[in-house]
């Protein structure tokens, strides 16, 4: 079986409509290469909104609407997307018609906490097990965390857990990270049971996959200049990276 998966990371409201509800060319053309790809698996690797860590748009974040209607099946948060108060956190988030991910994201107090550890698809026959894990930006012995209803764990040790819970139930893992490269690679060292990493945070422009070991480690840009479209080979017992090309969102921009 072949599986296609089609990424975006750090568009930073590229993506969002203008005030007509027109869609810009980054978001057209994401569209049409998921029309040439039917059945492909999208995903987004965080910092999809304009707001700042602390920012909040009050009618919400019209950018996780287009990634909804793009048929987005998981995004990573990224630190754009987080915020420490229970008041506000939810309502940022609140247009994504998909799962936000992220496994060392915890909640104080009661406060509603608008991501899940991981999300299981399947596409085909197969079952694919994608778990999120952000960049800290809430510690939980930061000097200002009274004042925070969040904090986040480790990532490394989160990503170790949500391994063990699911590489038996899946015949693909994937983790879809907001860290930076240089995180990510350590991950895919510490971490060979994966078969794929999808990462934002740092605005890689790789010209190839950056290979640790047998994991396969991905990022397209930032500024919805590309997006990463990955084929995969799901026969032979294990999943394995066939081939992965950045493909162009904007005019201009010369295809990698």
């Amino acid at each position: 079986m072949k599986l296609v998966v089609i990424h975006t990371n750090d568009t930073h409201g590229r993506l969002a409509p203008d005030a007509q509800g027109r869609w810009p060319n980054p978001a057209l053309r994401l569209r049409e290469l998921l029309t040439v790809h039917p059945g492909a698996l999208y995903l987004d690797a965080g910092d999809t909104i304009s707001a700042g860590n602390l920012g909040f748009r009050p009618g919400g974040e019209p950018a996780l609407e287009v990634l909804s209607d793009l048929g987005c099946r998981a995004m990573c948060l990224g630190n754009r997307e987080t915020h420490p108060r229970r008041e506000i956190f939810p309502r940022k988030v609140d247009r994504a018609r998909f799962p936000l991910l992220s496994a060392n994201a915890v909640a104080k107090g009661g406060a509603p906490l608008p991501v899940v550890p991981n999300v299981v698809v399947r596409v085909g026959e197969a079952r694919i097990g994608i778990f999120g894990v952000t960049v800290p930006m809430f510690s939980r012995k930061q000097w200002s965390q009274p004042l925070c209803d969040y904090y986040f764990e480790p990532p490394l040790e989160s990503a170790k857990r949500q391994i063990a819970a699911l590489r038996g139930e899946v015949e693909v893992l994937i983790a879809l990270t907001h860290l930076g490269f240089r995180q990510d690679e350590a991950l895919a060292a510490a971490c060979p049971e994966l078969d794929l990493v999808i990462g934002g945070h740092s605005h890689t422009d790789l010209a190839q996959p950056a290979w640790t070991g047998q994991v396969p480690v991905l990022q397209a840009s930032a500024f919805a200049y590309y997006a990463g479209v990955a084929r995969m080979d799901l026969g032979g017992g294990r999943a394995r990276l066939q081939s992965w090309e950045k493909v162009p969102l904007r005019d201009g921009v010369r295809s990698a």
